[in-house]
């Protein structure tokens, strides 16, 4: 099943009264968040651990999920807490009154991941290693590659390497 272009979420009406709306796309969870004037959409689970991030709260810009206090900027999705990975970050548009979720692709994915898996393993965050690895390999990276790419680092940062 492929996953749709977009997804209406509601009215910016209904966003701005209540300050965050939930859908899907496809088989992704979505929350859309209304901001100090501006509208943001990420994917509504905390890439730490899974909590429904629309639980949260948000100030100034910054989404909190409220289960480990991981933040990410609505803007990227990024994260500010080294434990957690980024949010997926989707397109918002406003048409009519209507608030509609892009679907986006991410070029960049297995190169984001890579750097992830090498930033687990210069902080000797388990989870975050664990999490890059299986990513890598839903992305369709090969074992040896995922391997080779530990091997490097390692290498890299060994006394005798």
């Amino acid at each position: 099943m492929t996953e749709p272009d977009e997804v209406k979420v509601g009215t910016l009406a209904e966003l701005t009264a209540r300050g965050c709306l939930t859908a899907k796309l496809g088989n992704r969870p979505v929350c859309v968040f209304y901001d100090d004037g501006a509208v943001f959409a990420v994917e509504d689970r905390c890439p730490h651990m899974g909590f429904p991030l629309h639980r949260g709260t948000v100030e100034a810009g910054l989404l909190t999920c409220h289960w480990h206090h991981a933040r990410f900027d609505l803007a990227s999705g990024g994260t500010l807490d080294p434990f957690a990975d980024d949010v997926p970050a989707f397109g918002v548009e406003i048409r009519d009154g209507d608030v509609h979720v892009l679907a986006g692709n991410d070029p960049d994915r297995v190169a984001r991941l890579y750097r992830r898996l090498e930033e687990g393993l210069e902080q000797g965050i388990t989870l975050v290693i664990a999490k890059a690895v299986l990513a890598l390999h839903e992305s369709g990276v090969g074992a040896e590659d995922i391997v080779a790419a530990g091997i490097t680092f390692g290498t890299k940062y060994r006394r005798e390497g």
